[in-house]
């Protein structure tokens, strides 16, 4: 009889010579039919999931890209040119206007500082006979440090000065060899008239607070920018050499003086070029995440079939993000306005408020290599950058920039993150010489009778803002018509760089569309493998009830063979009897 095992059987010479093996195998391949179009199904979802992974990756690259250029001065770049870098240079933000400078130095701001007379013939020498204070003022202030031990040297006296939590902050001191002794030397930190430093008293030291020598007297920088002050002994005075607080926009890098009576000029360009450059810094990184949403859900027909690709039809890319991000290129710039020529050649509104306007359209040649994609036509960007290069930034990187087009209010601020960019339409009134009321977009605002101001409440797309009345006599002021020629506007402007990076970071975050659908497609594959594995064990146990079957039947054949060549045997000795 054949040798058989239930469980793992192996059929080895049994005595039927029926190969059972390959029976059982190309049964269980069949049964395994399900189990290879749920693995395809898987694969399918991954192969999704990580098409979803590439895409949010090239996502966040352009969301990087566009945070180096979402503010005016990272958009906007003004470049200074100087007759005399070595006298004076200067750096110019974007709000600085196009213009040249007469700049005189009359001073540079120092510091005050101090050297005793005597000295010592080494750092290790002790300068304290016995326990000692040190008392010095820096500016208005007066301090004494005490209990200094006996037998402190001047390297342990410059350490102690220069770590004291009560001297570190004002005042370092350092040392001066003149070949045969070694100085001591106490400064101040900060520069100016008022950072004057002076030595009240010492105890138990070799240096007497008499020793103590002013070598440098803090001073104030003196500039007169384009003659101002006209008068010859007055200055425009600044406790720095690097004064940013004078000429709108400019900051200047006082270096040396001028001689006297002579100036050093400065002038402020818009670096055009490099506003072209991030423009076409902007479209090209667009057009590379519409490329691949382009590539990721196209859709191949041919005579009698079409064909989609990985992602087509899927709500997130296609609408979520891809519509998403032409609406933002295609709409108006969030708090911005149309441009209108008023007859008297006045004009309201914002001179660029969509990127149309400054030559980015969009292909829409229909099967061409390039439809969907940006295009940007240079000669209509040159010809804006032209006309007014600060309204191209704007319309870029304003980043939440507040302005009332009435002179009734003026925008005071915002609180970043809380208040939303928009426009907002404001009324309010004034009765008993008062404000008593106020609404933004026809929500009740907050009221600050006593600072005549108004502030936008919480849980309203205006909270935080902050308007100030101008317009206080009694009566009642505004129009709930954005439109009426008595209405107040306040516009909070967000640029196209600054609206693109919110919406990516909406799509890119944790409740974003695309890690949504790839914790819904997560759970798909979930469940598909929670398939294959019950698929796998019933198989498993189909497997065992076949060969258990076939070992059976395979003994049983291999019996009847037994007895047939038993039966045959007989016969034939019969026969030869």
């Amino acid at each position: 009889m054949s040798d058989y095992t239930s469980g793992n059987i192996n059929f080895t010479g049994l005595g039927s010579g029926t190969d059972f093996q390959s029976l059982i195998d190309g049964l269980i391949k069949l049964e395994r039919v399900h189990i290879n179009r749920l693995e395809s199904w898987k694969s399918t979802w991954s192969d999704k999931v990580e098409k979803f992974q590439e895409l949010n990756t090239a996502l966040l690259g352009l969301q990087t890209t566009l945070k180096s250029m979402d503010t005016l001065d990272e958009f906007m770049s003004k470049t200074v040119t100087t007759s005399d870098s070595d006298t004076l240079t200067a750096t110019a933000s974007a709000e600085a206007l196009v213009s040249s400078h007469a700049i005189e130095i009359g001073q540079l701001a120092t510091n005050d500082i101090h050297v005793t007379d005597s000295g010592v013939s080494s750092l290790t020498e002790s300068i304290f006979s016995s326990t000692g204070e040190f008392t010095f003022t820096y500016g208005s202030e007066t301090i004494t440090l005490s209990g200094i031990s006996a037998g402190t040297s001047l390297q342990g006296f410059v350490n102690l000065i220069n770590s004291h939590v009560d001297s570190r902050e004002k005042i370092r001191a350092t040392t001066i060899n003149d070949g045969t002794s070694y100085h001591l030397q106490i400064y101040g930190l900060d520069l100016g008239s008022d950072n004057q430093v002076s030595v009240d008293n010492t105890v138990g030291m070799v240096f007497s607070n008499a020793d103590f020598n002013e070598t440098q007297n803090a001073q104030n920088s003196q500039i007169k920018v384009d003659g101002y002050p006209p008068n010859p002994g007055d200055w425009i005075e600044r406790d720095t050499n690097t004064v940013s607080d004078v000429i709108d926009g400019i900051t200047l890098n006082l270096k040396k003086t001028n001689a006297a009576g002579t100036t050093t000029t400065i002038g402020i360009v818009t670096d055009k070029e490099g506003m072209k450059e991030n423009v076409q810094k902007f479209v090209d990184q667009n057009n590379e995440i519409r490329q691949m949403i382009k590539d990721l859900t196209s859709v191949t027909t041919s005579s009698d079939s079409a064909k989609g690709s990985i992602l087509t039809g899927n709500y997130g890319v296609e609408l979520l993000v891809g519509q998403r991000m032409k609406d933002i290129i295609a709409s108006k710039g969030i708090g911005f306005s149309w441009y209108e020529e008023l007859p008297n050649g006045d004009f309201t509104g914002d001179r660029y408020s969509a990127l149309s306007q400054l030559g980015i359209l969009t292909n829409a040649d229909s099967g061409g290599a390039n439809m969907g994609l940006l295009e940007l036509d240079t000669d209509e960007l040159n010809k804006a950058l032209d006309a007014d290069p600060m309204a191209v930034a704007m319309l870029f990187a304003a980043n939440y920039e507040g302005v009332s087009d009435s002179p009734n209010v003026q925008y005071v601020s915002h609180i970043n993150g809380t208040t939303k960019a928009g426009d907002y339409n404001v009324q309010y009134e004034v009765s008993g010489g008062q404000i008593i009321s106020a609404t933004i977009n026809g929500e009740t605002a907050l009221v600050d009778a006593a600072n005549w101001q108004i502030t936008g409440a919480g849980g309203t797309d205006a909270a935080g803002m902050a308007i100030r009345v101008e317009n206080r006599a009694n009566g009642v002021y505004g129009n709930s018509n954005s439109d009426a020629s008595d209405a107040i506007n306040v516009h909070l402007k967000l640029g196209k760089t600054g609206e693109m990076v919110e919406a990516l970071e909406d799509m890119t975050g944790e409740s974003g569309p695309l890690e949504i659908l790839q914790d819904n497609y997560d759970t798909i594959m979930r469940n598909i493998d929670k398939k294959i594995a019950s698929e796998e064990d019933r198989i498993e146990l189909k497997k065992r009830m076949l060969v258990q079957k076939y070992s059976r039947l395979d003994a049983l054949l291999g019996n009847y063979q037994g007895k047939s060549a038993q039966l045959t045997a007989s016969v034939t000795q019969l026969m030869k009897g």
